[in-house]
């Protein structure tokens, strides 16, 4: 029986005629001081895949013994063939479906592990192209392929090489469809775009119920209005929102639609927000580096930690203006911070404290 094999199983190649220096992100021409930082700040904050390409998949035994003719490994069982598949970068495990018929039936059935720096030739986060182009492009062709050809779940995504723009919407579009219907557990997806916010997301990010963790980088936030009844999270646990785009009621609607959710953190954000905490689960926050006119703590009976770290307001510059902390229903609330002089104002029920 012949089944469909993952294009992805060369990978994808370099620039080399780009600077060491620009391979991590964009072009640091392109970039002024502050949304390098953001940018930066926000891939150190990337969750580290549970797959890696730095192991090696030969030893010394096995090279000494390529000459033979006998496929032992595939005599093995099929729980041990699924171990083996569950530990290789998905170019690797698409690369066993030309073995046998039994090699293609097991990488369909093994949930599939999807990296996009893994397509790169380095296999390398390092490695990322630092402009648009041919590379970014074959990256995301290849993406779409694999998430064709493979039947899902998916447990881990992670998408930080291509450069998105308008012409990719319906690209995107079908990327969430394939992600909601197949099912995804943790999402990483940064887009790179200059300038800063760059694409919208579709609303269809919120078809991805099964979802308990999501990091998203550079993209204006959807408009919750229109979206349709019973949208939402009712899985996610933790959510990170970099050099994003958001209007205050989408965020509001963002912590109603996500019942357990106990990890909110904002890095960058791009747009002046009143942020009020009104969820059940939350139980730490964290705004960072973002234009943040006010943080107010409606109702968070779970909150243990709010962080506030060089954040600004849009009447000012970074730490000329203050940001208002209104704390009103946090019982649970242990650590507040950081509150500097002159900066921000601390408001507990009724009482103001101008630091």
């Amino acid at each position: 029986m012949s089944g469909p094999i993952c294009p992805t199983t060369d990978p994808v190649g370099e620039d080399t005629t780009v600077p060491p220096r620009m391979l991590h992100g964009l072009a640091p021409e392109t970039l002024n001081l502050h949304s390098q930082t953001m940018l930066t700040f926000l891939y150190s904050f990337l969750p580290k895949p549970p797959v890696s390409t730095i192991a090696r998949l030969r030893c010394d035994a096995t090279a000494a013994a390529a000459a033979e003719t006998a496929d032992r490994l595939s005599r093995l069982p099929d729980d041990i063939l699924r171990r083996v598949l569950s530990c290789l970068p998905a170019k690797d495990g698409a690369r066993t479906t030309v073995l046998s018929s039994r090699w293609r039936g097991l990488w369909r059935s093994e949930p599939l592990v999807l990296v996009d720096t893994h397509l790169l030739s380095r296999g390398d986060a390092e490695c990322r192209p630092a402009r648009a182009g041919a590379v970014s492009r074959a990256v995301t062709d290849a993406v779409s392929a694999a998430l064709k050809a493979h039947p899902g779940p998916f447990p881990f995504v992670s998408l930080t090489c291509s450069f998105m723009d308008a012409t990719d919407r319906r690209v995107l579009a079908r990327w969430f469809q394939i992600l909601a219907t197949k099912g995804v557990d943790e999402l990483v997806f940064v887009n790179r775009p200059w300038p800063l916010p760059g694409l919208p997301l579709p609303s269809s990010l919120f078809s991805c119920a099964s979802l308990s963790r999501l990091c998203l980088g550079a993209w204006v936030f959807p408009d919750t209005t229109a979206l349709p009844r019973g949208a939402g999270f009712p899985n996610l646990r933790e959510l990170v929102l970099g050099c994003v785009v958001m209007k205050d009621k989408d965020l509001e609607f963002l912590l109603a639609v996500s019942p357990v959710l106990e990890i909110l953190a904002f890095h960058g954000s791009l747009a002046s927000l009143h942020a009020r905490i009104s969820n059940q689960s939350l139980r730490c926050a964290q705004f960072c580096l973002s234009i943040l006119e006010e943080v107010a703590v409606v109702n968070a009976p779970s909150l243990e930690r709010l962080f506030l770290w060089r954040n600004w307001s849009e009447r000012g510059h970074v730490g000329a203006m203050s940001t208002t902390v209104k704390i009103g229903h946090a019982p649970k609330l242990r650590v507040l911070g950081y509150l500097e002089p002159g900066v921000h104002i601390l408001q507990i029920g009724s009482t103001i404290i101008k630091l």
